[in-house]
């Protein structure tokens, strides 16, 4: 996670950041992984999973910087992470929310009615997306004063 590592390498952390659909375990164990599998279009077990082999040619999906729900979240920026209750990534972004939330983290966490993953793209064509993308611009403004 950008952020971790940031964080870890003293470099200047950003007043606030925001996750789209956060893809948080690369050892996909989340249980949506298997319970949304047949409702989310846009990414699947198999992919998630020849994804991350190829990120981590041969590397342990565990290590924090990878998959930040194994990192100790201590000291991130507060943080919006938005994701759609079909998509498989549900767990991912929950369990990084929950993570931080107890590492003393300002975290909110919008799950979104029957969205997919990352359906914050289709706004154009999608109300729900629009909504979503305006709701980040408020949190970023908001975060910067």
């Amino acid at each position: 996670m950008t952020l971790v590592g940031a964080r870890d390498g003293s470099l200047r952390m950003p007043v606030a950041a925001v996750t789209l659909s956060a893809w948080a375990d690369l050892a996909c164990t989340g249980n949506t992984m298997l319970t949304r599998a047949a409702v989310d279009p846009m990414l699947t077990v198999a992919v998630a999973q020849r994804m991350a082999r190829e990120y981590l040619q041969g590397g342990d999906p565990a290590q924090p910087l990878a998959s930040p729900l194994y990192a100790d979240l201590r000291g991130l920026p507060p943080l919006l992470m938005q994701v759609g209750d079909a998509e498989v990534l549900l767990d991912d972004t929950l369990g990084v929310a929950e993570k931080a939330k107890a590492a003393g983290v300002d975290v909110t966490v919008e799950v979104y009615p029957e969205m997919i993953h990352v359906f914050q793209l289709f706004a154009p064509v999608l109300p729900e997306g629009q909504q979503a993308i305006d709701r980040i611009g408020t949190f970023l403004k908001q975060a910067g004063r």
